[in-house]
């Protein structure tokens, strides 16, 4: 069925886009399911040819709000709906041709599913978590799994290895990898293996303040190599101050900024 869409509608993928269509139906059914979506408003972020779509619609929604960047990508989905190859009589369902980061929710309360490239993967993601006022309830999001790979790893070892959009994400979420994804799977097939992303929001460091956290975060792995102290001081935090906060917080006053737990990174910044 999805490669007969793509057929039908002579729809390419578009390299300025960095289109890759996902066509294997089983799997697109597994991603329809990983959240149950009953009464729920749902945002699809980047639907381009809607075989995902076409599954949420036949769920019992409250609402389904497509974000897609490429206008001929609209218009042939208006043209399928007209022809009755979609329906959305149950569904409040709404189509917005614009860029996801300007995009702002009108729902208190919504998830996000989403297929996304590697190029814009951290700016959706601090769009949804930190720009927002209101953040989603949970994410279910289609990306490359190489990326990912470092941040599950971090769960699956339990060894601390920090990184800045690890940090990001595990402020505001917890993170599941639920299927992964093979490069054949996809038209034209991308150079690397993806995997579905399941990230469920929490606030559980909800009295850290976003701007603090991320501003100090990025000092701290401004310089990589050298010892954490030392990005802190340069940046006109005292040092006094910080070797009486790492003697609190039982930090090794040598300690590299990647060897800090997420814990710890939040009650560092409360104190400073």
């Amino acid at each position: 069925m999805s490669e007969e869409i793509l057929k039908r509608y002579k729809i390419r993928a578009k390299k300025a886009l960095w289109q890759n269509f996902l066509i294997n139906e089983g799997i697109i059914n597994n991603i329809a399911n990983i959240i149950d979506t009953t009464d729920k408003n749902i945002i699809e972020v980047w639907p381009w040819y809607w075989a995902l779509t076409e599954k949420l619609l036949k769920q019992d929604l409250e609402s389904l709000t497509l974000i897609e960047l490429d206008s001929d990508m609209i218009e042939i989905l208006e043209n399928r709906i007209l022809l009755w190859e979609l329906e959305s009589s149950n569904t409040n369902f709404e189509i917005k041709n614009l860029d996801v980061l300007k995009f702002i929710p009108e729902f208190t309360k919504y998830s996000v599913i989403a297929n996304i490239p590697y190029y814009i993967t951290s700016p959706i993601l601090t769009h949804f978590l930190y720009k927002l006022e209101n953040k989603p309830d949970e994410m279910v999001i289609l990306m490359q799994k190489d990326v990912w790979d470092k941040i599950l790893d971090i769960f699956k070892e339990k060894k601390p290895k920090s990184s800045v959009i690890w940090l990001m994400m595990a402020k505001k979420t917890f993170v599941t990898e639920e299927l992964f994804v093979a490069k054949e799977n996809f038209v034209p097939a991308p150079k690397v293996e993806s995997s579905v992303l399941k990230f469920v929001s929490h606030n559980n460091f909800k009295n850290i303040d976003d701007n603090n956290f991320l501003r100090i975060i990025k000092i701290w792995f401004s310089s990589a190599r050298k010892k954490m102290i030392k990005n802190l001081i340069n940046w006109w935090f005292k040092k006094e101050k910080i070797l009486q906060i790492y003697e609190e917080l039982n930090i090794d006053e040598w300690a590299r900024a990647e060897s800090i737990w997420i814990k710890k990174w939040c009650s560092i910044v409360e104190k400073l």
